[in-house]
């Protein structure tokens, strides 16, 4: 067990240095993240230019519509990691509320929860209950974390099958005219990072978000964020299977790592608390300490 739990929680941070987005500050708006898309025509376009821009906003619309928008997502999980040789599966359990948390408690066999990872607008908390202690860091707050530009909206989009602006809450009108659309998919560039949305021409879901970043040393680091098994969730569609694949290449080598969750049984249910404890017999760890760690490995 203890060898299982200890895969799982060096593994994590990884799994956070590729959910980049621009390192624009985050707004805390409570405007719904729903896109509300007018397409507009630079001066001098042609009429087939113009019917192009509108077909291109009215696929922005659509996939923004496709969103669910119950506030709570919840359901049990099956968690597998895969990290070289190493092949895990825990189960456990993932509640998500709309712009406040996502969370992800480890259980296996059903029992007893050994850890937690919690991602809130301000903060990423990990915590391993076998050993007692815990991580807690602003995402502004870590240097290795900013590098990537990773927020909160970013990864939720992600968790929830949504469309993104980088360093934004929502896709309102003046976001929509940054992204191009190629073959019926959905591309952005933000600095260093190019996003691209696989969107699925007849129902208009994101099948696969990409992030790809190039470093000034042609350091490069990739993530594939893969949606299957849709399923009716408050009269909308939600992926119930969602697996990331990340890979990093620097001049020290090759990492990958690969995450399937698998979610069994969505539910809507609010009657949980948002607000993670930390008892004060845990002892403090730094996300830095954790992520040199795995860079040795």
């Amino acid at each position: 067990m203890k060898l299982v739990y200890k895969i799982i929680i060096v593994s994590v941070p990884i799994l956070l240095t590729a959910c980049g987005s621009s390192k624009k500050a985050v707004t805390d708006s409570k405007t719904e993240p729903t896109a509300v898309v007018t397409p507009t025509t630079p001066s001098g376009n042609t009429e087939g230019q113009s019917a192009v821009a509108a077909a291109h906003a009215a696929l922005i619309q659509r996939v923004c519509d496709n969103a669910v928008t119950a506030p709570n997502i919840v359901s049990s999980i099956d968690f597998n990691i895969k990290v070289g040789s190493k092949d895990v599966t825990v189960g456990g359990k993932i509640s998500m509320r709309q712009d406040e948390v996502i969370r992800i408690q480890l259980t296996p066999m059903g029992l007893v929860e050994v850890g937690r990872m919690e991602f809130t607008r301000d903060s990423v908390l990990i915590m391993d209950r076998l050993h007692k202690q815990y991580l807690k860091s602003g995402y502004d707050q870590v240097s290795f974390l900013q590098r990537n530009g990773i927020n909160f909206y970013s990864l939720q989009a992600l968790f929830r099958n949504q469309l993104f602006a980088p360093g934004q809450k929502i896709v309102d009108e003046q976001q929509v005219a940054k992204f191009d659309v190629i073959n019926d998919d959905i591309t952005r560039h933000e600095g260093r990072i190019k996003y691209a949305w696989q969107i699925e021409k007849n129902s208009g879901r994101i099948q696969q978000t990409s992030a790809v970043y190039v470093g000034t040393n042609r350091d490069t680091s990739s993530l594939k964020w893969l949606y299957e098994d849709f399923k009716p969730l408050s009269a909308k569609q939600f992926p119930t299977k969602q697996s990331i694949s990340i890979n990093t290449t620097t001049s020290k080598g090759n990492k990958s790592i690969l995450v399937n969750i698998t979610m069994k049984g969505l539910k809507t249910d609010s009657d949980w608390d948002t607000v993670t404890k930390v008892p004060s017999k845990y002892k403090p760890v730094t996300l830095e300490s954790v992520i040199n760690q795995i860079l040795k490995m």
